[in-house]
């Protein structure tokens, strides 16, 4: 792959570019990716040119948007994809029963990935979207998939986190580690203000056919204060989540 005079290939220019789109930004002109991007104006113009060409990105007037081939390639190969899909008729269900926020995650590297997001009309919104990621130690599905992650990745991920120095919502690292063995102890997690003051997320683990925690199933509530309703709720993310582990088996989805 034929390097830039700055030693970057191709790749990781077009990833350069790609990452400059986001739920804030979606439409952007090429002088907008190169000043982003830091890649040069005149390599920004000719590889948004080119990515538009081939469906990566969409021309918008003068600027440019996020094309759908790239939606095309991952929903037709992506893991997250699939398990999205067979998650989302049993999220339904569980948004129907709560009428709250309802969200799938999945471990990216050290962050949490929201591959799917069921929402009330109306509702008022949550920090978290579809593809956008957290750090594992902020949400309540991050937190589910933190505890259940290899303890050798688990330690690392704890120990440069100390090593950070950085104010995190549990306060401390120590206070943190007993956070994760009690959500080992008892399978689920609820979580006050972590993301937002008024905001309480409660989240389960789900699992594939070998019992390994593949991703979080989570439900955000519009309120500071929960007592009965924490294990009502819990109890519907259980059902929702034995629901999706009983169809990955069944359809032997590799997850």
């Amino acid at each position: 792959m034929a390097n830039s005079r700055s030693g970057e290939t191709v790749i990781e220019r077009v990833d350069k570019i790609l990452a400059v789109f986001t739920a804030h930004r979606p439409r952007l002109t090429a002088a907008e990716v190169a000043d982003s991007s830091g890649l040069p104006s005149s390599t920004a113009h000719r590889l948004c040119g080119e990515l538009a060409q081939r469906g990566w990105l969409e021309r918008d007037g003068g600027a440019y948007v996020v094309g759908t081939r790239l939606w095309e390639l991952s929903t037709r190969s992506a893991q997250e994809s699939s398990l999205a899909a067979v998650a989302t008729p049993f999220m339904q269900d569980a948004h129907a029963v709560l009428g709250q926020h309802i969200q799938l995650g999945r471990r990216q590297g050290r962050e949490v990935l929201i591959l799917q997001r069921l929402s009330a009309r109306g509702a008022r919104s949550i920090s978290s979207g579809v593809a956008g990621r957290l750090p594992l130690h902020v949400s309540a599905v991050g937190l589910i998939l933190l505890a259940w992650m290899d303890p050798q990745a688990r330690e690392g991920y704890l120990r440069d986190l100390h090593a950070a120095q950085e104010s995190i919502p549990q306060g401390t690292v120590t206070q943190l580690e007993r956070i994760l063995a009690a959500i080992r102890s008892v399978g689920h997690t609820v979580q006050t203000g972590n993301v937002e003051p008024d905001r309480t997320a409660i989240a389960v683990p789900v699992r594939n056919h070998r019992g390994d925690v593949v991703a979080g199933l989570g439900a955000v509530l519009d309120r500071a204060e929960v007592s009965v309703d924490a294990e009502v709720t819990v109890q519907v993310l259980r059902a929702a989540a034995h629901g999706v582990e009983r169809t990955l088996k069944r359809n032997g989805r590799p997850v």
